[in-house]
C-alpha cells in the first residue's frame, strides 16, 4: 500500500474527512458550492494574484516567481534548485513529499546563516490578520524587505483565522526543519500576507504579519490538568493533531476504523456530510441537530454519558457533575458559563426540534412577549461594499402596524465611494431621517427605528449627524428577539423571517453577494441595471422581513 502523505489542511480540518478521502470504496457526495462560498473562492483567487503582481514589482531581481502552469514535479524541481542557490525570495513554490507531508507554500523568504539556504514560509490569505490590541505587540515587515522585522503597539497578529493561519505555518515549517532547509530553532516563525492596511508602516502599505510558533497562545483540552484546559503553541498543537490524522488514514487505508463520524458545523459544507450521516444514522444528535451544534469533545463527552440521539440530548437532565464534566471538554470556549450556555441551548434546540416548533418564548411561564410597535414604524437595514464604505441605507416606513400604509424609501449610491461621497450619501440619509422624525413629532406620534443586529448602530456611529438621529429612537430587534424567545434555528433574519412566510425577493440573498452584486451595479450595461434592481430589491426585502417578523410574532401571540 503506498505511502500515506497529507496536505496542510487536515491537520486543522475534522478527521473524519481523512478517513473517508483514504477508505477504499468510499465515494463524496458532490455538493453545489453556496453562492458566498463560490464568492469568496474567486475573490481569493483573484487576492492572490493580485498580491503575486505586487510582489513583482517590489521585490524585482530579489524575487524568483516559479511558472503557475508547471506540473506539480516540475515546480518541486524548481523549487530545490532555487533554494539550493539560495534566491532571496521564492514565489509559487512546492515542496517535495516528506514524513507523511506534502505542501506548496505561496513564498519562502531566506533566513538565517549566509552560508547555508534555509527559509521561512509565508502565506497568502484572503482575510485580516490584525486585531486591536493594549498588551500585544505586532511583528511585521514590509513585503520589498521580507526579512527586516519591525514591530508596532496598539495592534497584534491575532486576526480571526490566525489559529488556521499558524497551523498551516507550522506543516511548512516541518516540512522545510525535514528538508534541512529551515534554518533553525531560534527561527520557528511563519508569516501571513493578508488583507490588512499597512499604511504609515511600510512603504507600499502591504506587510507581512509574523507568527511565533512556539508562543504558546491557544486554550486546548487537557485530560491531565485540573481545570481541563492548557495553553498550548501552534506547534504542539500542530504535531498532536498531524500526527493523529497520520494514524486515521494510514487505519482507513487498512480498512479500519479510529474516528466514527461527528456532526459539527463543518459538516455543512462538507462534500462527506451525506455519507457521514449514513454511518451514523438519521438519529444521531450530532447531524440531526442542523443549528447550534456542538463540538468535537463535547459530543464525545456526552457520548460518554450515553447522550448519543437526538431524544437523548432533548431528555438530557443538566446537574452540577454534567456541567463540571462537560465544561473541562469545552476548553474552546470562553469559560464554565459559556460551556452550560451552549449546552442548555443544545438541549433546548433537540427538544424543539423533536416537537416541530419553530420558535417560542424562553420564559419559564410561556408568556407570549409584547411585541414592540409605535405610531410610525421605521425598518432600517444598510450596506456596504468591501471597502467597509455604506452605499445603501434602506428605510422601510409605515404608520404602526398598517402593512397598506409601508413605502420603501432607500438612500443609494451606485458610484463608486471615497471618504467625502460616503460622508456625503450620510448627510442625505440623515435628511431623510430628520423629515420622519420632524413630521412625527408634529403629528404627536411616537416613532421608533428598528434594525436587526448592531451594525446599523456601530457602522453609522462614524457619521455625527445621523448617530444623534438615531440615538434613543432604535430598537436592535435581534438582540430583543433572541432575548425573549428560543428558537429551533439561529437568529439569523434568514432562518427567523421564513418561519413566518416571509420570502426574499432575489436570488441568493446575502451579504456576501451584496457585495460582488455592487461592483458590478458600478459599472455599465445591462449587467450593471440588473445588479442596481438586485440592490434594491435586496434591501427592500431585508427591512419589509422585519416588519413581518414583528406582525407573525404579533399574531402568533
Amino acid at each position: 500500500m503506498s505511502e500515506v502523505f497529507l496536505g496542510g489542511y487536515p491537520a486543522k480540518k475534522c478527521p473524519r474527512v481523512v478517513h473517508n478521502e483514504n477508505a477504499p470504496g468510499t465515494v463524496a457526495v458532490e455538493l453545489p458550492v453556496p453562492a458566498h462560498l463560490q464568492i469568496l473562492f474567486d475573490e481569493g483567487r483573484a487576492f492572490q494574484d493580485e498580491v503575486v503582481e505586487v510582489l513583482r514589482d517590489v521585490l524585482g531581481g530579489g524575487g524568483t516567481f516559479l511558472d503557475a502552469d508547471a506540473s506539480w514535479a516540475a515546480t518541486i524541481d524548481a523549487t530545490l534548485t532555487a533554494m539550493g542557490r539560495g534566491d532571496p525570495a521564492i514565489v509559487g513554490g512546492r515542496l517535495p513529499d516528506i514524513a507523511a507531508r506534502r505542501g506548496a507554500p505561496d513564498l519562502l523568504v531566506r533566513a538565517g546563516a549566509e552560508d547555508r539556504p534555509s527559509y521561512l514560509p509565508v502565506d497568502i490569505k484572503h482575510h485580516h490578520t490584525l486585531s486591536a490590541s493594549k498588551t500585544k505587540q505586532l511583528t511585521y515587515s514590509p513585503i520589498d524587505t521580507p526579512m527586516r522585522w519591525e514591530s508596532a503597539d496598539a495592534v497584534c497578529n491575532r486576526g480571526g483565522h490566525w489559529r488556521d493561519d499558524v497551523m498551516q505555518l507550522a506543516h511548512y515549517t516541518r516540512m522545510l526543519q525535514d528538508l534541512g532547509f529551515h534554518p533553525g530553532e531560534e527561527w520557528l516563525h511563519g508569516g501571513i500576507l493578508g488583507t490588512d492596511s499597512y499604511d504609515g508602516l511600510t512603504l507600499h502599505g502591504c506587510g507581512i504579519t509574523w507568527y511565533d510558533l512556539t508562543e504558546a497562545g491557544e486554550r486546548t483540552f487537557s485530560a491531565t490538568t485540573e481545570s481541563g484546559r492548557r495553553m498550548r503553541s501552534p506547534l504542539e498543537r500542530y504535531d498532536h493533531e498531524f500526527g493523529f490524522r497520520v494514524e486515521v488514514a494510514q487505519a482507513a487505508r487498512d480498512g479500519r476504523e479510529l474516528v466514527r463520524p461527528i456532526g459539527t458545523d463543518e459538516c455543512f459544507d462538507c462534500v462527506w456530510a451525506q455519507q457521514c450521516e449514513q454511518v451514523v444514522g438519521p438519529d444521531d444528535a450530532g447531524f440531526a441537530l442542523r443549528h447550534g451544534r456542538l463540538r468535537t469533545r463535547e459530543w464525545q463527552y456526552l457520548a460518554s454519558r450515553g447522550v448519543t440521539t437526538l431524544a437523548d440530548l432533548a431528555a438530557l437532565e443538566i446537574d452540577a457533575d454534567l456541567l463540571d464534566g462537560f465544561a473541562r471538554n469545552a476548553a474552546s470556549r470562553q469559560g464554565a458559563a459559556a460551556a452550560e450556555k451552549a449546552l442548555r441551548a443544545a438541549v433546548t434546540k433537540a427538544d424543539l426540534t423533536l416537537r416541530g416548533v419553530d420558535i417560542e418564548p424562553s420564559g419559564d411561564a410561556g408568556a407570549w412577549p409584547e411585541v414592540p410597535t409605535a405610531d410610525v414604524e421605521i425598518d432600517f437595514d444598510i450596506e456596504w461594499d468591501r471597502a467597509g464604505r455604506i452605499y445603501q441605507y434602506g428605510l422601510r416606513v409605515r404608520h404602526g402596524t398598517d402593512e397598506t400604509t409601508a413605502r420603501y424609501e432607500p438612500v443609494v449610491s451606485f458610484e463608486p465611494l471615497d471618504v467625502a461621497s460616503e460622508v456625503a450619501l450620510a448627510e442625505q440619509a440623515a435628511d431623510r431621517f430628520a423629515a420622519l422624525i420632524a413630521d412625527a413629532e408634529l403629528r404627536g406620534r411616537r416613532l421608533m427605528i428598528f434594525h436587526w443586529s448592531g451594525v446599523e448602530v456601530s457602522r453609522t456611529r462614524k457619521f455625527p449627524r445621523l448617530a444623534a438621529l438615531l440615538e434613543g429612537r432604535t430598537v436592535d430587534l435581534l438582540a430583543w428577539a433572541s432575548t425573549e424567545f428560543v428558537a429551533r434555528k439561529s437568529f439569523s433574519i434568514k432562518d427567523v423571517a421564513p418561519i413566518f412566510g416571509f420570502e426574499w425577493g432575489v436570488d441568493d440573498a446575502g451579504g456576501f453577494s451584496s457585495m460582488d452584486k455592487i461592483e458590478h451595479a458600478r459599472g455599465t450595461g445591462p449587467d450593471a441595471a440588473a445588479a442596481r434592481t438586485w440592490c434594491l430589491d435586496y434591501n427592500e426585502s431585508d427591512v419589509a422581513a422585519q416588519a413581518a417578523i414583528r406582525d407573525g410574532l404579533r399574531a402568533r401571540g
